[in-house]
């Protein structure tokens, strides 16, 4: 990524300047591929859910301060009006460059590669309170080490693992189904073409439209956290489809108010569109900022994991390529009329997100094949009156921990 940045700031060219984005973005394809499986992995059970729902919130720190930098620089008589900001992304990479010697490894990597004890070391660490004699610790490093044995009976199996089963195609298309989501929600023409919808109500200064792009960076921001703690107590089927209907209503409203200020030219409506952006926004945070990433790695096995998330990235990828390629042809064409697409579209999305994403709230990462209908066999050595916390807020749903094998396809 600071590669990328350096060639980006350093270029003459949009040849070049192209060329440090794809850098950057193979870059971030990287870490975004692991960050969600580790922060899943080190957060205490009881914080998982938050620490997850959080880490997509930082799409909007990155935003909010890339809208407020370019709100500051436009008026730089030079060419650092836009290296300014272009450089300022580099900030983000050096901190995971001075930072990342000081995280620890994933613990079920560890076991995976027979490293145990550094595995339950870092459970202790993390998840014990540094009580090596921790129930919850032990419980779950023999939940682990069991789930882990009884994938290794069908390693080598690649790709084919997610067309083995029923639970595991469905599996496949909810990654599939929720990168798309994540970039065909209308929020692929309210962020990558915001001056343009500005512009189409009547905004055009670039004053203006800087400073309405860092004030929509800040309230997303904002809103995106109160849906990562609204994930903590919300189910995660109520979040997707109540989330899904409000940007249904929301970005209809939008169209309307677009379509009335072009055909009459109303302030009235020129303003009721740019609140509806905002309102639009909030809908689509809740729906799904914080469950792009914490989601798929809910309903992932550690088998299918590493795979599952390249395919989601990869995935919202090429949504994100069509997005670049079709929406700016679509919005020529058809100017508002182009946003029915979209307002159709969100209600596909709604049908989809009630017939085929299961709830996960309230299980375990080893026990979360139960909602996909998978059996999970309890039959070893019983615990005494030891418990595991698998509630992610606040120790109210407490699950008994007796398991020696378990079944996976």
């Amino acid at each position: 990524m600071i590669i990328g940045v350096i060639v980006q700031c350093a270029s003459t060219n949009i040849e070049t300047f192209i060329g440090g984005r794809i850098i950057v973005g193979f870059g971030i394809t990287l870490a975004l591929a692991a960050a969600p499986v580790l922060i899943s992995e080190l957060a205490h059970p009881r914080h998982r859910v938050l620490f997850g729902s959080l880490y997509n919130t930082s799409f909007y720190l990155g935003a909010l301060l890339a809208g407020w930098v370019a709100f500051g620089s436009y008026r730089i008589p030079s060419s650092w009006a836009w290296r300014l900001p272009t450089l300022l992304q580099a900030g983000p990479a050096c901190i995971q460059v001075c930072f990342v010697f000081f995280l620890d490894e994933s613990p079920r990597w560890l076991a995976y590669k027979d490293r145990g004890d550094e595995a339950y070391k870092v459970l202790v660490k993390n998840h014990g309170d540094g009580d090596w004699d921790s129930p919850l610790v032990q419980a779950e490093f023999w939940e682990m080490n069991e789930t882990l044995k009884a994938e290794r009976e069908i390693e080598g199996q690649g790709l084919g693992l997610f067309l083995a089963t029923p639970a595991n195609r469905k599996r496949l298309a909810i990654l599939i189904t929720l990168a798309v989501f994540g970039q065909w929600s209308g929020n692929g023409l309210v962020s990558y073409y915001l001056t343009k919808i500005l512009s189409s109500i009547g905004i055009a200064t670039q004053r203006e439209q800087t400073m309405l792009n860092g004030t929509i960076s800040t309230v997303n921001y904002a809103t995106a956290l109160f849906a990562a703690v609204l994930s903590t107590k919300v189910g995660r089927r109520s979040m997707f489809v109540g989330g899904g209907i409000a940007m249904f209503l929301t970005f209809s409203a939008l169209t309307a108010s677009i379509a009335i200020y072009n055909e009459t030219g109303s302030k009235a409506a020129s303003k009721s569109a740019l609140a509806f952006i905002f309102i639009y926004y909030t809908s689509f945070n809740i729906c799904l900022n914080p469950l792009l990433f914490l989601y798929p790695t809910e309903i992932l096995p550690f088998r299918l994991r590493a795979m599952g998330l390249s395919i989601l990235v990869f995935s919202t990828k090429a949504a994100s390529f069509f997005n670049q390629f079709v929406n700016p042809v679509g919005m020529d064409s058809l100017g508002w009329k182009y946003y029915l697409v979209y307002v159709g579209w969100l209600l596909v999305e709604i049908v989809v997100f009630w017939w085929l994403y299961p709830e996960t709230k309230g299980y375990t990462l080893e026990r979360i094949q139960e909602a996909f209908g998978e059996d999970v066999k309890l039959d070893g050595p019983e615990e005494k009156g030891e418990t595991m916390d698998v509630n992610d807020e606040q120790s109210t749903h407490v699950e008994k921990v007796a398991h020696s094998t378990v079944d996976v396809a």
